[in-house]
């Protein structure tokens, strides 16, 4: 069975290697007793900043089941741990008919790819934009240059969207498989400790060679994995799949399809709607995104003990509720990041954020972002969500002068109106450019993000300050549709299974590739006749 012990406290420079006999001082049992003890998660505790805290929680076994028994009986941190079910299938599959075809090389496209392949039926992987390397260099290009390819950039390529940024593994979903898909991460992306983390990243930097690796490996068990192969059309036939037709004309039977085209593939979801895909709006959120010094973030979150060895660079998460009882929060929070233009199409200018593994930039960034809903987009139309996106970005594009330039004002001029120069940062753009970001957001979502930026600043002392800046505009939070489905299968075409963040079923880099490996795994129970978990 054995036993998982939580909330382990040490000071921030206690040496792991002493953790067990700390362990073993709590629960009251003799060092010989033991038959197995690791490390299952580590974090920081930094609520109280003269008593900051390295948390552990740990996972022991006992010579005597009895004992393990005692133990969770007295011990109020503990409880029993047995292994999660394993919910991939135990014998070998038949594969389908048709060999499955997986649109979108992202979070939920690979692992869908990754758990068809292992499982004795690898697919077809269709990705439109190029493989991380040269996408890498494209993307750089663009941030340099202002030359965008529209089929391969920070939206679009190997990787998906989660290429560049921070690669954060945190995730709110219970599902078992998460505990799969970081240890896929930490396998292929050479971080071996990832899955102990309390707050796992990878980094965009380890996030390119694990898209290496993913390949690599897809290649090995005879998926095929194809770039520059966008899809224009899908083909139905009785409500059912029948091919795909990319843009150059080529067509590929297939009677299982796995969507996971990310949530800023506007055109291949406007074909999907035409198509007679039931779909419908969805709530996300828009805003700025915020840059301090991360030494600023760190006094902030930490006190005076700033800059100790065994810290990590600080984080934060914000939320408050406007007047209008709209929330308004914190966004994908990169420490020791940059700021970068993400742009997939011309006169398009979204801002998000990224960091390396070593998180060294400097600086903090972090979306400031604001619910929107259906009364916000001005109709009941499903695509009025996306169009708000455009009209957004499009003023923000302008604002920074029309060559994708991002528009950038000094965060304490932005509540105050005072005219303050910018503070030194970190975005990635072909220039910043200084300008009056009042005006892109809509009214009511401007006062709204004005009052939680008000609210951020009681709560963390420090963060409204001149050494910060805002950029314009975060508008992919996430999707704004959501394509119907049941079971994971389109509930307007069979054998349609529509995933990820760009199918509005998950948030983030582990949910989209848990809901791509539940989708897979629901292709293989068909074909197979076997309940896969």
């Amino acid at each position: 069975m054995g036993v998982r012990i939580s909330d382990i406290r040490v000071p921030v420079g206690f040496p792991e290697g002493n953790l067990l006999s700390k362990v073993l001082l709590i629960i009251g049992v003799p060092g010989d007793e033991v038959a197995h003890f690791s490390v299952v998660r580590r974090g920081i505790d930094a609520r109280r900043k003269g008593a900051i805290r390295r948390v552990y929680t740990v996972d022991v076994s006992f010579r005597s089941p009895a004992l393990e028994e005692e133990v969770c009986s007295r011990v109020s941190s503990a409880r029993p741990h047995l292994p999660a079910p394993d919910p991939f299938p135990r014998v070998p599959v038949r594969p389908p008919p048709v060999q499955p075809i997986v649109v979108g090389a992202g979070p939920a496209g690979l692992f869908a790819a990754l758990t068809l392949a292992r499982n004795g039926s690898p697919p077809i992987l269709l990705e439109r934009g190029q493989p991380v390397e040269e996408r890498s260099r494209q993307v750089a290009a663009f941030w340099k240059e202002g030359a965008l390819d529209p089929e391969s950039n920070v939206q679009f390529g190997e990787g998906g969207a989660g290429t560049f940024s921070d690669g954060k593994l945190t995730t709110r979903i219970g599902d078992p498989l998460v505990e799969h898909v970081i240890g896929v991460f930490a396998e292929f992306s050479g971080l071996g400790d990832l899955s102990r983390e309390a707050k796992p990243h990878v980094g965009t930097d380890r996030l390119r060679r694990f898209c290496v690796r993913m390949r690599e490996e897809l290649q090995s068990l005879g998926a095929l994995v194809r770039f520059g192969a966008r899809v224009d059309e899908v083909e139905t036939g009785a409500g059912t799949i029948r091919s795909v037709r990319l843009s150059t004309g080529e067509e590929l039977s297939c009677r299982d399809l796995v969507l996971a085209i990310g949530h800023s593939a506007r055109d291949t979801v406007r074909m999907l709607l035409a198509r007679g895909v039931r779909m419908s709006a969805k709530p996300f959120a828009v805003g700025f995104r915020v840059e301090h010094p991360q030494e600023l973030i760190d006094r902030i979150q930490y006190g005076k003990a700033a800059g100790s060895p065994g810290l990590p660079v600080a984080d934060y998460r914000l939320a408050a509720r406007a007047p209008s009882g709209r929330g308004v929060y914190s966004f994908c929070m990169c420490p020791g990041g940059e700021g970068m233009t993400a742009s997939s199409g011309p006169g398009e200018l979204p801002v998000n954020g990224m960091s390396s593994h070593a998180r060294n930039s400097g600086f903090a960034n972090s979306g400031i972002v604001a619910a929107v809903t259906e009364e916000d987009f001005g109709t009941g139309d499903v695509l009025a969500g996306v169009e708000l996106q455009r009209t957004l970005e499009a003023r923000a594009f302008r604002k920074g002068g029309g060559d994708f330039g991002v528009p950038a004002m000094n965060l304490s001029a932005f509540l105050t109106g005072k005219n303050l120069n910018l503070s030194r940062g970190r975005a990635l753009a072909p220039r910043v450019v200084r300008a009056n970001l009042a005006g892109i957001l809509p009214p009511r979502v401007e006062a709204d993000i004005r009052y939680g930026l008000g609210r951020f600043g009681e709560s963390m002392r420090g963060f409204l300050s001149q050494e910060g800046t805002l950029y314009a505009v975060e508008s992919r939070t996430s999707s704004p549709v959501r394509i119907d489905r049941e079971n994971y299968e389109s509930v307007t075409v069979k054998g349609l299974y529509p995933v990820g963040e760009g199918a509005g079923h998950a948030g983030g880099i582990v949910s989209s590739a848990v809901d791509g490996i539940r989708a897979a795994l629901r292709i293989l129970e068909i074909y197979s006749g076997q309940r896969t978990g």
